[in-house]
């Protein structure tokens, strides 16, 4: 028995330390984002004051101010009670004014939603009485019964430990089925009404399910995703899951505060958790910034229970603090015996070490002098493996451009004879116009300056076979020089091949390509300017094909 439990509890140990890093990797996401919840609020402030901006407009109708209300009243809902107060509080007067039922029925619900989060719940439930059923729409009157239901909601959550809670929720129960029967399926209104009943009937596995199902379809900076993640935190609650329990309610907390909402619960109820589990550090931070976001958003609801945890909590962080100062003057004194027991063993080994130095100070300088000496000669190595490289390259260069050299002045003596014998037939035979037209035609020059070119980049590309791909690697892909068919080296690639060979001068490069000085320099600048190495070209290009061992 004894054997496997060992076995089990070495199975298990990954995964529990899988969960708790998961656990960790996620308190510290909450953290940043906490850390960064000016940045949000920050975004939802431009918004809201771009909003306000509008009623600057002139002639602006009722009708109009009445959609700028409701927009920025949405704003407000969960981020400041007396703000989104104050703009409902105009569209009923708005409404009143304008005689319009509709828009005095859709406001009387939304600050019922309101009155009812801040814990106003008398003045909710009289508003809710004003209403004449028979007057709402199918859509307002799933409104209607779903701010019955949130008003017994939150005083059932205001009444926990009282005989009252469970006359409350008995209430919230009773519209759960009229809210399911006009929501749209598959709505967040239907899943959560759906979830209810379902909690309520025990079937929290079923719950569970439908929960996750349409979490997969909510943004996670969104307040649906906000609640659904914290229902699903309660859920767990149920069972021995708080691990689940945690991740949801920290997940929740997280979307809270990218979604600037004040009015939430989540932070407050992690708080707990972790306040429980003896992180009371952590719970103490957070616990602050649910009682701030509570002050922000005068939320009545939310201010009680904060204030009674944040007491508990502080008291024992109070507590933890103190017996932590204790524990560290305690440490401080051993560590203030063990510094003085430290420095005198400092001591006795700085007069050790001083008789080393000396002697370490001779080999040291010995060493160095030998550095210098084995660095000096590798540079010499270095500069005649270089220089032995040079001469290699220069001495297969002069052999194959010598021979064609060679060959290409016989090759041009004899052109120049048959020429010469061509004019001089014609000459004799009387035919001086067709004389002329020789005389004049470039034809001949033309044929030998491509043979020359021909000959120049065969022999070249012979003696670097790589250059024209090594060149185009020095470019952008978009810029890279492919020569027709017809063609070895392009104009551009036969200007960099002399300056590979060695050849810098602009002035003997526009000599040999019949180029003018200017073109050769524009075209060397422009090549420079598109490479990848705008600083040393040229320098790269004499790397190509570099002769080593």
């Amino acid at each position: 028995m004894k054997k496997y439990l060992i076995i089990l509890l070495t199975l298990s140990f990954p995964l529990l330390l899988l969960a708790n890093n998961k656990m960790d990797s996620l308190l510290n996401e909450l953290d940043k984002v906490i850390s960064q919840s000016g940045h949000y609020e920050g975004k939802k402030n431009k918004k809201i004051a771009l909003l306000k901006q509008r009623f600057l407009q002139k002639n602006l109708s009722k009708g109009k101010q009445y959609q700028l209300n409701n927009a920025l009243f949405l704003e407000y809902e969960t981020y400041n009670y007396d703000s989104a107060m104050h703009f409902i509080n105009h569209n009923l007067q708005i409404a009143t004014e304008l005689g319009n039922q509709n828009m005095l029925n859709d406001s009387k619900l939304k600050k019922t939603r309101l009155l009812s989060i801040a814990g106003i719940y008398v003045e909710g439930m009289k508003l809710l009485q004003s209403i004449d059923k028979s007057e709402l729409t199918p859509e307002k009157l799933r409104e209607y019964y779903t701010e019955n239901k949130n008003l017994y909601l939150y005083q059932a959550e205001y009444a926990v430990g009282s005989e009252y809670r469970d006359v409350y929720l008995n209430q919230m129960y009773s519209y759960l089925d009229s809210i399911l029967v006009l929501a749209p399926v598959g709505s967040y209104e239907y899943v959560t009404t759906k979830v209810s009943i379902l909690i309520n009937k025990q079937q929290t596995s079923e719950a569970e399910k439908l929960l996750l199902s349409y979490l997969k379809k909510v943004s996670p900076d969104t307040r649906e995703y906000s609640i659904t993640t914290s229902i699903l935190a309660f859920l767990y609650s149920f069972d021995t899951r708080t691990d689940l329990r945690k991740e949801y309610l920290i997940k929740s907390a997280i979307s809270d505060i990218k979604a600037v909402v004040k009015e939430n619960n989540s932070i407050r109820a992690l708080a707990e958790t972790l306040y429980e589990e003896g992180e009371t550090e952590r719970a103490y931070h957070y616990m602050k910034i649910s009682m701030d976001d509570a002050n922000y958003f005068n939320a009545r609801l939310r201010n009680l229970p904060s204030s009674k945890m944040l007491s508990a909590v502080d008291k024992t962080y109070l507590t933890e603090k103190i017996e932590q100062q204790k524990r560290t003057q305690k440490l401080l004194i051993i560590i203030s015996l063990l510094s003085i027991f430290l420095f005198i063993a400092v001591i006795y080994v700085i007069l050790q070490m001083k008789k080393l130095s000396k002697a370490r100070q001779e080999v040291q300088n010995i060493n160095n002098e030998l550095q210098k000496l084995n660095a000096d000669l590798s540079e010499v190595n270095n500069r005649l493996y270089q220089t032995n490289n040079r001469l290699k390259e220069s001495n297969i260069i002069k052999d194959e451009y010598l021979g064609r050299f060679l060959d290409l002045c016989s090759k041009y003596i004899d052109n120049l004879e048959n020429y010469r014998k061509l004019l001089n037939k014609k000459a004799g035979s009387g035919k001086i116009e067709d004389l002329m037209k020789m005389l004049k035609s470039t034809k001949f020059s033309d044929d030998e300056l491509k043979d020359l070119y021909l000959n120049f980049d065969t022999a070249f590309l012979k003696i670097f076979p790589d250059f024209v791909e090594a060149f185009n690697q020095l470019l952008p892909e978009t810029e890279r020089i492919v020569p027709k068919r017809e063609e070895q080296l392009t104009a551009e690639l036969r200007i960099f091949a002399l300056v590979r060979l060695g050849i810098a001068d602009s002035g003997q490069i526009a000599n040999f390509l019949r180029f003018s000085i200017t073109t050769v320099y524009s075209y060397r600048s422009k090549m420079r300017v598109k490479s990848l190495f705008k600083d040393n070209f040229e320098e790269q290009v004499l790397k190509i094909g570099t002769f080593q061992e």
